[in-house]
């Protein structure tokens, strides 16, 4: 006999075999003991919480030999032949790989079929958000007014995504995602009745990983069974999945905290070659954050695993950590951790976000350090030597007439401002206009890394001294299509007025090579400028095609 898996070996037969779902079941209970059964539900919840285990027992208590039951014998042969999928009335149709109009006709002609072996047809649609427009509108109808002897169940991850006209035709049921409480002793139990042992470190781990899926915990927990010899630890979970324990973590971030860049590296570079989960890392960071931050607050952790030493060093730092930097942290990762799954580099962008809480723990404010320092700094560290107090004069007394000529010709001498900066040089002039921008590209990073990371691809020069021109590689046209963007373009503008302390043109074009001088009919370039009042003259005056012109720079690419 081939082996069966651990998650079908010990699926949900009966209602009270379902975890974590009684607002669920006890509903359908209710509904099947008053005859109030409806002609089509919708299960909609993530992924492993009982959706289909849940749809195959209401198939069960409907068409049982002693029913309908809420709970079914499990030993009739209808019973017997759905636990098994053998049974012709009850359809389980896959959305996903079924989802066009023609798979919904040909349902709506199996329909009018009546049943052959069981009391009613039930047509199970698992991923039911994956048809198409056309096949929702289809199924409408039929949806809306089945035949008698006919049960339709869908379930879905997404119920988002389904068509009102389709949600308003079912009894909507929401399974919620599953505790980490309620998976651990579901995990002890199947270990208790497979006879193995598994200690608590490892069950914290398989729950971590399963993210509130309780068939992915059990699939896990498959996979340990067959590599360990019948005692499961925590370091075989952890060197067969590539799993973070706490106490690495622990260690991790006191490197953090300390500011010590090179130890904190190295153990992302150990967690790096170990292959360890990038997703689990970030949540466990999460998770020693939100601790700390509930410990500072005089609070007990959801979960409390840690050991007395670790407790001991988590309560000192909660003491000298401030609360607006707990949050800053916890706000960077979990930025970072809703992009992670979508980057094709992830280990960079962790490298970046170590720095960045190095650099916050360290009490470095990203938006201090973006804004230039202002003008009268250099004032203050040399400031101008305070005039001479001028001799008191007689009140009331007329100026000689001999004088007056004099006094109206001579220019008055220029008070000194004690609050006006000395004048500046340009950046361009001192330093370099490449310093100018490299120091420009860092003020955009710590405002918005992934614009830095359009504008670091352009090479960027200054031919006068009110404009700047970034020339992109050919292969780069989509990122100057980009960074020609207003939210782009105003974020440059910005950082280079706040540089060079005044309003700049900025240009972009395509650098084909050869010359520095792009001929007229190949330039594409675009300014980008304050937006002109409505007074001027010359935007009012432009034809409607020059208008377009101005508008659409870049038409003459669609030819």
């Amino acid at each position: 006999m081939p082996y069966l898996s651990l998650y079908r070996k010990y699926r949900s037969q009966n209602f009270d075999e379902i975890v974590g779902q009684e607002h669920v079941t006890t509903t359908l209970r209710n509904a099947i003991e008053r005859g109030r059964i409806a002609h089509a539900y919708l299960f909609s919840g993530p992924r492993g919480t009982g959706k289909t285990s849940a749809a195959r027992i209401m198939a069960k208590c409907i068409n049982c030999e002693s029913g309908p039951t809420p709970t079914p014998c499990n030993t009739c042969p209808v019973c017997t032949a759905i636990t098994k999928d053998k049974l012709f009335d009850v359809i389980e149709i896959d959305a996903a790989s079924n989802r066009g109009i023609d798979d919904v006709r040909d349902l709506k002609e199996k329909v009018r079929v009546p049943p052959s072996q069981a009391r009613r047809k039930v047509y199970i649609i698992d991923e039911v958000h994956m048809l198409t427009r056309e096949a929702f509108n289809a199924l409408l109808k039929t949806l809306e007014e089945p035949p008698g002897h006919v049960l339709f169940i869908m379930a879905t991850t997404e119920p988002q995504k389904l068509p009102p006209t389709i949600l308003s035709r079912c009894q909507r049921f929401d399974f919620r995602r599953l505790t980490d409480a309620e998976i651990a002793g579901h995990i002890r139990s199947l270990c208790s009745r497979e006879g193995y042992s598994i200690d608590d470190g490892a069950t914290d781990l398989i729950v971590k990983s399963a993210d509130g899926s309780m068939r992915d915990s059990i699939s896990i927990l498959d996979q340990l069974v067959s590599f360990s010899d019948g005692a499961i630890t925590a370091a075989d979970a952890t060197l067969m999945f590539g799993l973070v324990e706490k106490s690495e973590i622990i260690t991790f971030m006191e490197a953090v905290f300390s500011a010590d860049a090179q130890q904190a590296f190295e153990l992302f570079q150990k967690f790096f070659d170990a292959g360890k989960s990038f997703s689990l890392f970030l949540r466990l960071i999460m998770e020693l954050l939100r601790d700390i931050y509930l410990m500072r607050q005089g609070l007990n952790p959801p979960r409390d695993s840690y050991a007395d030493a670790e407790r001991d060093t988590l309560r000192a730092r909660a003491r000298a950590l401030p609360r607006p930097t707990l949050v800053a942290l916890m706000d960077e990762v979990a930025r970072v951790e809703d992009r992670i799954r979508w980057e094709v580099y992830p280990r960079i962008i962790l490298e970046i976000l170590i720095i960045k809480m190095i650099d916050l723990a360290a009490g470095v404010d990203d938006a201090d350090a973006a804004r230039p320092a202002p003008a009268k700094s250099k004032a203050a560290a040399k400031p101008r030597p305070a005039p001479a107090a001028p001799e008191p004069e007689p009140a009331n007394q007329p100026a000689p007439p001999d004088q007056e000529p004099a006094q109206a010709n001579a220019e008055p001498a220029p008070e000194p401002d004690p609050e006006d900066p000395p004048e500046e040089k340009d950046p361009a002039q001192d330093g370099g206009f490449d310093a100018a921008w490299k120091s420009i590209l860092q003020s955009i990073r710590k405002k918005n890394l992934p614009r830095y990371l359009v504008f670091a691809d352009a090479a960027a020069h200054m031919p006068d001294e009110n404009t700047i021109v970034l020339s992109y590689a050919p292969e780069n046209r989509f990122k100057k299509e980009s960074a020609q963007e207003k939210n782009y373009a105003d974020l440059l503008r910005q950082a280079a007025s706040e540089k060079f302390g005044r309003e700049l043109r900025i240009l972009f074009r395509i650098d084909r090579g050869g010359d520095d001088e792009t001929p007229p009919h190949e330039a594409e370039e675009r300014a980008v400028e304050p937006e002109p009042q409505p007074e001027e003259p010359e935007a009012q005056n432009l034809s409607l095609f020059e208008q377009i012109n101005e508008t659409f720079p870049n038409n003459k690419e669609l030819s």
